[in-house]
Order: structure tokens, then C-alpha cells, then sequence
């Protein structure tokens, strides 16, 4: 599992960004109640939330399309062909890592 540091602005996980906001920062919206973050186009694995983490607060939420996650007590993003990712606690957006193609910006599928 990698180890947080507090001064990093972002973590990763694979195709998976989670950037980190100004603690007065709300990220209310539409809970994604599932935990699930991204689900693998290829492979059907999904980034997701740690059930742990749900019980202890964490929680998904889409505003506008967007995907943000409030952990007041941290979380563990789990995934099947990536390590545990553990995030301090705080509010995060989540990005989906994009790639140029030549012809135009396209999301990257893990």
C-alpha cells in the first residue's frame, strides 16, 4: 500500500487522478452509492472505493458530470491489477487521465 504524503496535491492509480481541494471546498452532488469510480473497459475491473472506507464515511459524489470524493477520515482505492492507493483525509476531484490521438483528446481505458 502506498504510504500518503500530505504535501503531495495529487495521488494516482493507474489511469486514475485524485486531486486534492481546498478543504472548504464542498463536493456535494448526487452519491455514486455503488463506491465504484471506473469501471475497466477491457478487463470489466473497476477502480472503487473500499468497502472500509464507505463505512467510515467516505463518500462518491457526481456534480455536473464531474466525480469528487469527500474522505473526512482518509480512503483506500482498490483496483485488481494496481495496489491499494490509501488517500489522507480530505476532498478530492477525480480525473480520468486523457491522451492526444492526433486527431483529438480521448479518455485513456485502463
Amino acid at each position: 500500500m502506498e504510504t500518503p504524503d500530505r504535501s503531495k496535491p495529487f495521488w494516482r492509480q493507474g489511469d486514475i487522478y485524485f486531486v486534492r481541494l481546498d478543504e472548504e471546498s464542498r463536493t456535494e452532488g448526487t452519491p455514486v452509492k455503488s463506491g465504484v469510480i471506473a469501471k475497466g473497459e477491457t478487463t470489466g475491473h473497476s477502480h472503487r472505493l473500499a468497502p472500509t472506507s464507505m463505512s467510515e464515511g467516505a463518500v462518491l459524489s457526481l456534480i455536473a458530470g464531474a466525480m469528487f470524493l469527500q474522505a473526512p477520515r482518509g480512503a483506500t482505492i482498490v483496483h485488481d491489477e494496481h495496489g491499494p492507493l490509501s488517500l489522507p483525509a480530505g476532498r478530492y476531484a477525480v480525473v480520468h487521465q486523457q491522451e492526444y490521438d492526433g486527431l483529438g483528446w480521448r479518455r485513456v481505458l485502463d
